[in-house]
């Protein structure tokens, strides 16, 4: 059961399904073509119709997540409202949930390879609103005897990206570069990820000990910004940067606390540039089974597909 089809997550999951059968919550179909096995049920959070849930045991993928504030009304009625209210209605049947969160409820970082088990620190309200979402899932399917996977990726790339790969385009169109060369991320191409929750799914149905876990999501080496960006560079035929801009934390932390949001949105964009967000992932792979090791993937390679979507 997906919950986010729309999605550029769930846009990666419907592609990677196979055979299976998925019953998809739209808030608005808009008359695409789901393909068979895709039982389209319109509806939101705060209004989830009966004829959603299968009738027969099911994965519930929860990907319905407000990722930005355009409307100025906050995260919480959306991503832990509304994750309350699905959590509540959930049949018996149900044998697990997968949720859609982020490094972010981690803090701004920089991180060198952060374990799930760190400390949470959510910064923005963004953040904030997904560990609470977090915590409800993990507390509900403790309480209730199902698995719960909180994914924790920090960048996708590949198709439907509108936000990380054009971000850096646009600065290098504008000959800038912020942070230094030596700056690393932590990337995962969509389509792995949908390939990934996939077998996490599969897992809840075929583990009959329940499992409340984060797993941290990515590839397992970083991508330097020196790479990224020449990578980038030659595929796009794009000048070098002219500027190298540093920020230096007393910026940062001035706008931070700023009662402006939106000097609050450029102190957040800022850290994601500026500072190393790496993820270890050695939890996860220990749990994926298959042929292909998805986590192996070079990010360079990752990125190059990315860019072919990206030109197309």
């Amino acid at each position: 059961m997906l919950l986010g089809a729309t999605g550029m997550v769930g846009q990666a999951l419907l592609r990677q399904r196979g055979a299976h059968p998925v019953h998809a919550l739209v808030r608005t179909p808009d008359g695409r073509d789901w393909g068979d096995g895709v039982h389209v049920v319109r509806g939101d959070l705060h209004g989830i119709p009966a004829a959603l849930f299968p009738s027969r045991p099911y994965v519930v993928v929860h990907f319905a997540t407000k990722q930005r504030d355009l409307d100025g009304t906050g995260f919480e009625r959306t991503n832990v409202e509304g994750t309350q209210r699905l959590l509540a209605c959930l049949p018996g049947d149900c044998r697990g949930v997968i949720h859609g969160s982020s490094m972010s409820v981690y803090g701004p970082g920089p991180h060198a390879g952060v374990m799930e088990d760190a400390p949470l620190a959510p910064l923005t309200p963004l953040a904030r609103s997904r560990a609470a979402a977090e915590a409800l899932i993990t507390r509900h399917a403790a309480g209730a005897g199902l698995h719960a996977a909180l994914l924790r990726p920090r960048f996708l790339l590949g198709r439907g990206d509108r936000f990380v790969l054009p971000a850096v385009v646009k600065l290098l169109k504008r000959r800038l570069q912020l942070g230094g060369d030596a700056v690393a991320c932590s990337v995962i191409d969509v389509d792995d990820f949908g390939r990934i929750i996939w077998r996490l799914a599969r897992r809840m149905v075929e583990t009959s000990r329940p499992e409340q876990r984060a797993y941290n999501v990515a590839c397992s080496r970083p991508l330097v910004r020196s790479e990224f960006l020449g990578t980038v560079r030659q595929a796009l035929a794009l000048p070098r940067p002219l500027v190298k801009v540093s920020v230096p934390d007393r910026l940062l932390r001035t706008l931070r606390e700023a009662p402006s949001r939106r000097a609050q949105a450029v102190a957040e964009r800022l850290e994601l540039m500026t500072r190393s967000q790496c993820l270890d992932v050695s939890r996860l792979r220990a749990v994926l089974d298959g042929p292909e090791d998805l986590l192996s993937r070079s990010p360079v390679e990752v990125l190059r597909a990315a860019l072919d979507a990206f030109r197309s």
